[in-house]
């Protein structure tokens, strides 16, 4: 339950109120009490509050009318990419094609990280996920979507999950969206991935799901990764950015399959 409501006022629960600010902080860095006071609509009084009971979770450092983030050591868990605008421009297509009450499966990889980040304003959807990045950032910055993880055998270097009881895990699921990183794409070898473990992932999640999706970054055009997923045919439907060679767009154009581009938004 997120919310209780007192004399017709809808109002936030302390412990999603914490959330809220926790998430606030670690996007922007620091805040200050009257504009967390008008965000979440309660006193600047409950706002200090809150603070100090962050503060004394090493979460953040109050400050004269506000607080600071606590740095913490990096991780695989901070997401730093370069050519940032290329994906998102990428999760702002993608998360249309996400409703409320949808059951959608986000693969591994940096294009699902930024979708996770942006299913806020989504009610009701279920994100299932075998990559626990994608998982983390999808509960920080999308509180309101649940999350699973399936079981399976941790990958201690990319935090991805593989294996029979992952595979026995996403039986059990039909997922109304899919959206899959793709590492290579070539009109002669078609999509291929950087393991063999993310391609049989992807041919497994493909027999669940109603609408599937390539995620493909302009620059993943004309690559080749080390295991292959399936040819140029196999996804009816691929979001990208609008700097695609020529010869890509007139193959889909031709095969019917759509390309949806920033120049599509």
């Amino acid at each position: 339950m997120y919310a209780v409501q007192k004399q017709g006022v809808l109002l936030m629960l302390p412990i999603k109120r914490l959330d809220e600010i926790k998430r606030i902080l670690t996007e922007k860095k620091q805040v200050d009490v009257p504009s967390l006071s008008q965000a979440l609509g309660v006193t600047e009084a409950t706002i200090r509050r809150d603070l100090e009971k962050l503060e004394n979770e090493n979460f953040l450092t109050r400050t004269h009318g506000g607080a600071v983030l606590n740095e913490v050591t990096p991780s695989l868990f901070n997401l730093e990419v370069e050519n940032v605008e290329v994906y998102e421009k990428i999760r702002k297509i993608a998360s249309r094609f996400v409703q409320n009450n949808d059951v959608i499966f986000l693969g591994p990889g940096i294009c699902s990280r930024f979708i996770g980040r942006f299913l806020k304003d989504k009610i009701n959807v279920t994100a299932v996920t075998t990559d626990l990045l994608v998982a983390h950032d999808c509960a920080l910055y999308s509180p309101n979507v649940s999350v699973i993880i399936t079981g399976g055998n941790l990958n201690s270097t990319t935090l991805e999950l593989s294996g029979q009881m992952t595979s026995n895990s996403l039986s059990s699921f039909y997922f109304n969206t899919s959206f899959f990183d793709i590492d290579g794409i070539t009109l002669n070898r078609g999509y291929s991935v950087s393991s063999l473990n993310k391609a049989f992932l992807i041919q497994n999640v493909l027999q669940f799901s109603k609408k599937n999706f390539a995620l493909c970054p302009y620059n993943r055009f004309n690559v080749e990764a080390s295991a292959v997923v399936g040819s140029i045919d196999l996804f009816p439907s691929v979001i990208t950015n609008e700097h695609v060679a020529n010869e890509f767009k007139e193959y889909y154009f031709q095969h019917k399959i759509q390309i949806f581009a920033t120049f599509n938004v």
